[in-house]
């Protein structure tokens, strides 16, 4: 690779909004300009798609959840360049949310609900709920009536709020205290239609990453520039809007990937993380 080829930064957008490409194009002018690099946008539907197009080398580092940046560095083939922060805080947690005026008010109450996933590859979303759930004696495999996967987090607390699901899973954040305080519903009108109604965790940092044959001169610009992103006022403005609040990002992961790794593994090889909908 040439110092003068184009590295290409992939992103999750689940919906063709012109906003969030727009706010992506954005975010890799003003890296470029910081990593002397230029970097190029690709918008991919699913963290899979993701996935699959940094092991064919068609994207050179990607923004990526636990699940599929454990899946390639597993393979040898990611290294990670930064992880998010949030909050002051690394970690963050599964939550399982209901209506406020659900009748369910303990997790036992889901035997034979309908259930709002994610994605499979979503940590919040999906994997750490099931293992979750199974942990406290209900088997993800049989329990519900229905499961679906809806492509965002947003998209699940819709579905609960609009009783096109009984339950839903998505991510949590703390405040400085350790309160639970932040999630998918925060800045909509489902805050106040909806309840948390478990809580499992903690879960490791979603991560930039790069794929393993990039450059380390090209990894190390990358990282310099995000690292410093905070310190930039344009950079700064889109990691908010893109990441989430206050998100800072620090060099590498911090600890709590091992043992997420292995959870996740045994619960692969007990048939916990299918996949599959039911409807």
């Amino acid at each position: 690779m040439a110092e003068s080829d184009v590295v290409v930064f992939g992103y999750v957008a689940h919906d063709a909004i012109n906003e969030q490409h727009a706010q992506a194009a954005a975010f890799a002018a003003a890296l470029s300009r910081l990593a002397k690099t230029e970097i190029a946008v690709c918008r991919t539907r699913s963290y899979a798609e993701v996935t699959k197009l940094m092991l064919r080398k068609d994207v050179d580092f990607a923004w990526l959840p636990p699940v599929p940046y454990i899946a390639l560095s597993r393979r040898d083939a990611a290294e990670p360049l930064v992880s998010l922060v949030r909050d002051g805080h690394a970690e963050f947690y599964a939550v399982l949310l209901v209506r406020s005026d659900s009748n369910i008010k303990n997790p036992r109450d889901l035997l034979g609900k309908r259930a709002a996933w994610v994605d499979p590859h979503s940590a919040s979303g999906y994997v750490l709920p099931r293992i979750g759930l199974s942990a406290v004696g209900i088997d993800p495999r049989t329990a519900f009536k229905e499961e679906r996967f809806f492509g965002s987090h947003e998209a699940v607390v819709r579905a609960v709020v609009e009783l096109r699901a009984d339950f839903g899973a998505t991510f949590g954040g703390l405040d400085a205290a350790g309160a639970l305080v932040r999630g998918a519903w925060s800045a909509s009108e489902a805050k106040g239609a909806i309840t948390v109604l478990a809580t499992f965790g903690a879960i490791p940092p979603d991560v930039i990453a790069a794929r393993a044959e990039l450059p380390t001169f090209v990894c190390e610009s990358l990282t310099h520039a995000l690292t410093h992103a905070s310190q930039d006022a344009e950079l700064k403005a889109l990691m908010v809007k893109m990441f989430g609040a206050d998100a800072e990002l620090h060099r590498g992961t911090p600890d709590g990937y091992l043992e997420f790794c292995r959870a996740t593994m045994r619960a692969s090889e007990e048939g916990l993380l299918e996949g599959e909908e039911k409807k």
